[in-house]
């Protein structure tokens, strides 16, 4: 991403359309303990690869249609039951009767997963038992704007008996692992970076956690962790990383930059890229701030853009705190008290109980002085990917640093990128090969197009990106500006008469 050239009109992308989900939180107590079952989602997912979830999904137009075979149109949250039902029928080969999980026949499983609209008929053979009875819908939540994908999820909770049957990951292809987990256990092991859980069910565990540690009991607990807003104001990508997407004018289809506030409650928080300007946003950031309850001791711009940084001087006020930043940024925006961040240095966050030092990385090629972040909870990337859209190389920029950034980064062997545009990166590896591939891929392109005589910037351009739907010609005349740069500075090609011609070995 990158914000807009000044010379490109681009209209704003239309809303994405939200979809209507649904998942269960199911609980059981083990010698005392309450435990939660969770599913490991494969690395083929396109929603949060790699991080442990709730059984649940979208619901599809089949589950419309038992809403209709069943006569249950009357209730409201009837579909979002009956597709948590087929879902947790597909998934882990259960369904529910009353508190106890029953187990369902392998062949009925594999035709329902074949068919998801027989799921309904064997529901009205008797064969699979559709009773929601117990079901309590505990929360719901919105996915952020920032992603490509958005559901309306309504969270089920139901606490089944000792005498359940097990789940079974038999022919799904959704879970590469499941397992009960002690509530105690998994917070420890998200603390401790050991763990990946979306954001809504990580604060609907946290939250169920608190109430249980306070001494209330589970039942009631469950029903205090209704809120009244499906919006998810606090957006904990990972312990100790909390995203706030707040308006800019950045490239579309984006139309946010991911504020991150890195740091613990109760302890010392930096602030990267603190981009709002409107005041919704602005008292936003702040209320999370309130809410962490720590000390706010930096507020760290990762480039010079403009979709980076925004009333600073608002913010300055509001934290009482300098800005961080690059030699380069500071020169730049004439930043005259910033605080310089030099290559390695590391920053280090005070915290009681989870104390973290972030590595200063100064990653030039997107932007000159661009700073990423790098800890074991992860990799804050600014504009070095994208987790939706793409990553725009400007005039100030250099392709060849930036591949080379790229495969540094991808060397670091990070759990999670967070970048500045779209939502978290859990698997970098395979984001990181495919951005260095595609650029490459394409820079060799451009070059073979030039052998064969083609010179005119705009043909070049249509051949370079002739793969590519939907380009913005503008926008691909830049990046292959941004090509051609290169290859003239590793003495490939050169401009005669207005035309790129290759130049011999």
């Amino acid at each position: 991403m990158s914000e807009v050239p000044s010379n490109v009109q681009i209209p704003r992308p239309n809303p994405v359309s939200i979809r209507d989900s649904a998942s269960l939180m199911l609980t059981r107590t083990t010698n005392g303990n309450i435990e939660i079952l969770l599913g490991k989602r494969a690395k083929t997912m396109r929603v949060f690869p790699n991080f442990w979830s709730f059984p649940g999904g979208g619901v599809s137009s089949k589950d419309m249609l038992a809403l209709k075979e069943l006569d249950l149109e009357e209730d409201s949250l009837a579909v979002m039951k009956i597709c948590v039902f087929r879902e947790l029928c597909e998934e882990l080969g259960l369904t529910v009767s009353k508190n106890k999980l029953l187990s369902i026949d392998k062949k009925i499983r594999s035709s329902v997963i074949g068919k998801k609209e027989n799921w309904l008929k064997y529901v009205q053979s008797g064969e699979i038992t559709f009773d929601p009875s117990r079901l309590t819908m505990i929360r719901e939540r919105i996915t952020p704007i920032f992603a490509p994908v958005r559901f309306h999820n309504r969270f089920f909770h139901l606490h089944v008996s000792k005498n359940s049957s097990d789940y079974s990951l038999e022919k799904q292809t959704e879970f590469d692992e499941a397992k009960w987990y002690p509530i105690d256990q998994l917070l420890s092991d998200w603390n401790e970076h050991c763990i990946n859980l979306p954001p809504p069910i990580f604060t609907l565990i946290r939250d169920l956690n608190d109430e249980l540690k306070n001494g209330t009991e589970l039942e009631k607990a469950v029903k205090n962790l209704r809120t009244e807003s499906p919006e998810e104001k606090e957006i904990n990508f990972s312990a100790g990383v909390v995203c706030i997407p707040v308006e800019t004018e950045t490239l579309p289809p984006l139309t946010t930059t991911n504020c991150y506030i890195l740091g613990r409650k109760g302890g010392d928080l930096l602030i990267v890229d603190p981009a709002a300007k409107n005041p919704k946003d602005i008292q936003w950031i702040m209320d999370i701030i309130e809410l962490l309850e720590g000390n706010v001791i930096g507020l760290l711009i990762t480039h010079r853009h403009s979709d980076h940084y925004g009333d600073l001087d608002k913010f300055m006020e509001l934290t009482n705190s300098k800005i961080w930043c690059s030699k380069h940024t500071s020169e730049y925006l004439e930043l005259k008290d910033a605080l310089i961040l030099n290559d390695g240095e590391k920053i280090s966050l005070k915290h009681p109980e989870f104390p973290i030092d972030w590595e200063v990385m100064i990653t030039p090629g997107h932007c000159p002085g661009h700073i990423c972040l790098f800890s074991d909870a992860g990799l804050i990337a600014g504009d070095m990917v994208a987790g939706y859209g793409t990553i725009l190389i400007p005039n100030e920029g250099n392709m060849e640093i930036y591949i080379e950034q790229l495969k540094r980064i991808k060397n670091l062997d990070s759990r999670i990128l967070f970048p500045a545009h779209g939502p978290l990166i859990s698997i970098p590896e395979k984001k990181l090969s495919h951005y260095i591939n595609h650029r490459e891929i394409r820079q060799i392109k451009i070059l073979e197009t030039i052998k064969k005589g083609v010179g005119n910037i705009s043909k070049i351009s249509e051949i370079a990106y002739e793969d590519t739907k939907n380009v913005n010609i503008v926008l691909s005349e830049l990046q292959t500006l941004a090509h051609l740069l290169s290859l003239e500075r590793l003495g490939k090609i050169s401009k005669q008469n207005n035309s790129w011609v290759y130049l011999r070995s």
